[in-house]
């Protein structure tokens, strides 16, 4: 066995420290001085509470297999080349199905989707006791096809049901930072049950049949406490059912609306930079931290995107809405991939750049989570969603595809390209909402929640006055 430099151990397991201390400090901080976000209701709490429990369980059930599957096919002889096209498989299946499976969602139900990720998620799983390459295939397809649903109908089933109850657009921000910070949690809390597990079991499929247990319970509680919702603006005030297919839909809100293709594209652009900077951290560092220790970098890395999902309210209080300052967090990403391509052997540059890195993811995922669910037409949402991730999945698959014959500087220099393009189209996108308000798909939602407010104790009394 390797053991690993006490200078590496140290800094990392500090810096994992610093972090949570930090982290807990600030939530401490906003419980302390009531800015946790405004006064909601016990509805709105108990929905939110049965939304998180089901997203968690499933990102548990997701976040148990990462750190294991590459090892499992290694322990099987597997080489290189069928481990990289099983990898291929997952990412692929993900981008060609993805439109497909979000039009389903919008027409059959999301809760239904939601189903249906639990039940291809335990198959990919279960698949993992077989050592056979195409049973380990049919794992990864179902895998992938999971992948879009966890992405798109999970979010869309919550955003839906906060618009069927018009609870005000402002508490989702609550939700979705929650659900940044929680997913953190669940990363953190994945990498050491999976460890017990494996070492308790001495196997590595045992994280594997863990994520099953997770996953059935995600399945149960969807089952009992979730009810459906679908690609229609039922409750909001219309009755209006398009008789097109939910995909040619879609593609034409993209094609009218320039303002949801940007969001699309922005995303793309996003995301790939950081699935591919999930690859490529662990080969940049290697080098200059020698030996690596894995477990605690990645526990830094989740440490910093709770830290910036826990600051999201914040900034939104002093900057505004997050049209107003994605612009700035995509290019303060873009410089963070920059940096360590062209400063390549400085490993403090590499250790600086990759945490705050990760603290823009915690501020991307909330905030991106908002203005999609405004500015995405609610009929079409998990097809949206899906349509997004198309060409992410395949930004990552032709990268992955061509590593070998490219340098891990230059692949950090694409990232940086894809994250400065996103902060140019979030430049244009912020233009274009200025100048044109647009559909708002929560705004009927808003609408209804103005006209059920309560009038003010004033008001009642100048209308008694005034009757008399």
């Amino acid at each position: 066995a390797v053991s690993v430099e006490p200078a590496s151990m140290e800094l990392f397991s500090l810096s994992f420290y610093v972090l949570c201390v930090i982290c807990a400090g600030i939530q401490f901080s906003k419980s302390r001085g009531g800015s946790a976000g405004p006064p909601t209701t016990p509805d709105f709490k108990k929905f939110q509470h049965v939304y998180l429990l089901v997203y968690f369980c499933s990102v548990m059930g997701d976040w148990l297999q990462g750190p294991y599957v590459y090892a499992l096919y290694d322990y099987y002889k597997f080489t290189k080349q069928q481990i990289g096209f099983l990898f291929i498989v997952g990412f692929g299946t993900s981008g060609v199905f993805g439109a497909f499976i979000g039009q389903y969602a919008d027409k059959y139900g999301r809760k239904l989707a939601c189903m249906a990720y639990v039940i291809l998620y335990i198959v990919s799983c279960a698949t993992k006791h077989s050592p056979n390459f195409y049973v380990l295939l049919v794992g990864r397809f179902t895998g992938g096809l999971a992948t879009s649903i966890l992405f798109s109908a999970f979010e869309s089933w919550m955003v839906a049901e906060h618009n069927k109850h018009f609870y005000p657009s402002e508490w989702s921000t609550q939700t979705f930072s929650l659900a940044t910070v929680g997913n953190g949690v669940c990363a953190i809390a994945a990498g050491w049950l999976g460890a017990q597990v494996r070492d308790q079991f001495n196997s590595l499929v045992a994280p594997f049949d863990l994520a099953i247990a997770f996953l059935a319970v995600a399945g149960v509680v969807i089952q009992l406490m979730w009810s459906e919702n679908k690609g229609d603006a039922a409750g909001l005030g219309t009755t209006r059912s398009d008789p097109r297919s939910k995909l040619k839909v879609a593609a034409d809100a993209l094609r009218n609306d320039p303002k949801v293709l940007l969001l699309g594209m922005t995303q793309s652009c996003f995301e790939s930079a950081m699935y591919i900077f999930v690859f490529m951290w662990t080969p940049k560092m290697e080098p200059l931290f020698k030996p690596l220790p894995h477990g605690q970098v990645f526990g830094c890395f989740m440490a910093c995107m709770m830290i910036g999902s826990s600051v999201v309210d914040t900034v939104m209080k002093y900057r505004g809405p997050p049209q107003l300052y994605m612009r700035d967090v995509f290019a303060v990403g873009s410089l963070c991939m920059l940096a360590p391509a062209v400063l390549a052997s400085d490993k403090y540059t590499c250790y600086i750049s990759f945490f705050v890195f990760e603290a823009l993811c915690g501020v991307y995922w909330p905030s991106m989570g908002i203005l999609k669910s405004k500015y995405v037409p609610e009929e079409v949402r998990a097809t949206v969603y899906n349509i997004f991730r198309v060409p992410l999945n395949l930004f990552v698959v032709v990268v992955l595809a061509n590593l070998g014959t490219i340098s891990d500087d230059t692949v950090f220099m694409v990232c940086a390209f894809l994250l400065a393009a996103a902060a140019v189209m979030q430049h244009v996108f912020c233009n274009m909402a200025k100048n044109s308000g647009g559909p708002d798909s929560m705004g009927p939602a808003q609408a209804a929640t103005e006209e059920l407010r309560p009038l003010d104790p004033n008001e009642e009394d100048m209308e008694i006055k005034t009757e008399k």
